[in-house]
């Protein structure tokens, strides 16, 4: 994809964003390698974005990252501070403004796959189990005391006979 097809995209998909979220301006100027390398910006400016295909020399933030990233933020399909966290790009400068560049995309539902509602049938319920009766607790009885028993002395035995 060349470098002006990565800005178009891009400047397409955020041309109807509503960035009132982010308070004051915003510059973010991003670094593309890779396929299509380049620079450009995007400036949040009472609440309208505009991307242009230079450089922003005064940016608030500067990101790093391939075209394919960017124009995956830009479309909704993924979170700025994902990618970041996720070091799938680098951010420099004043970094702590990546969350209100993530403002911009406030609103708009992530466009992955695996976001969408898809319709799940379930099956009818089969025949119930056997069901298990449930047992009582068993009664408690009160403990019976016993006495101790007194020990007999050995049955006498007949006296063995005295020799003489």
């Amino acid at each position: 994809m060349t470098y002006e097809k990565i800005v178009e995209k891009v400047k397409k998909a955020l041309e109807k964003v509503d960035a009132s979220a982010v308070s004051g301006h915003l510059a973010v100027q991003v670094d593309i390698y890779g396929e299509g390398e380049g620079a450009f910006y995007i400036e949040v400016r009472d609440g309208k974005v505009d991307v242009q295909p230079y450089e922003y020399f005064d940016h608030d933030i500067r990101i790093r990252c391939t075209g394919e990233e960017i124009i995956a933020i830009a479309e909704g399909k993924k979170k700025i501070l994902d990618e970041v966290a996720a070091e799938n790009i680098e951010a420099l400068r004043n970094v702590s403004r990546l969350g209100d560049f993530d403002l911009v995309f406030v609103g708009r539902p992530l466009k992955n796959k695996a976001a969408k509602k898809t319709k799940v049938s379930v099956p009818a319920p089969k025949k119930p189990a056997k069901t298990v009766k449930k047992e009582a607790p068993a009664k408690e009885t009160p403990a019976k005391i016993v006495k101790p028993v007194k020990e007999k002395a050995p049955a006498k035995t007949a006296k063995a006979t005295k020799k003489k």
